[in-house]
């Protein structure tokens, strides 16, 4: 009798531990907010800068020759031409605003201005 009641204390104790476990607030992280992915849009402001280099190659070099075909040369001078390359800075600047109809469609008016500078 005693082993009957000593088994019967220990499964009751064994048994009501797992028990109360299910009884325990549970705290899951919060569902996710749901965000909607923005359309693509080309409206807005924008302005640039930009900056190059500039060259001329060509080879215009004709050497001495004698002046007959130039109406305001003198018969018999000499006329030298030199080889004519020629490089140099090229930049500047630009500032705009556009506009899109429809976001998601093709459509875009806009107006821009812009200057730009040479040093040949």
């Amino acid at each position: 009798m005693i082993k009957k009641l000593l088994l019967a204390s220990a499964a009751t104790a064994l048994l009501t531990g797992a028990a109360s476990a299910a009884d325990l607030p549970r705290r899951a992280a919060p569902p996710p907010v749901f965000t909607p992915v923005p359309v693509f849009t080309w409206t807005g402001a924008y302005f640039g800068i930009n900056a190059g280099y500039a060259f001329d190659a060509s080879d215009r070099n004709t050497g001495n020759t004698f002046a007959v075909p130039f109406p305001y040369a003198a018969p018999g001078t000499v006329a030298s031409f030199r080889n004519r390359s020629q490089d140099g800075f090229s930049g500047g600047g630009q500032i705009g605003y556009n506009w899109q109809i429809t976001p998601g469609s093709g459509l875009v008016i806009g107006v821009e201005a812009d200057a730009q500078y040479l040093d040949f």
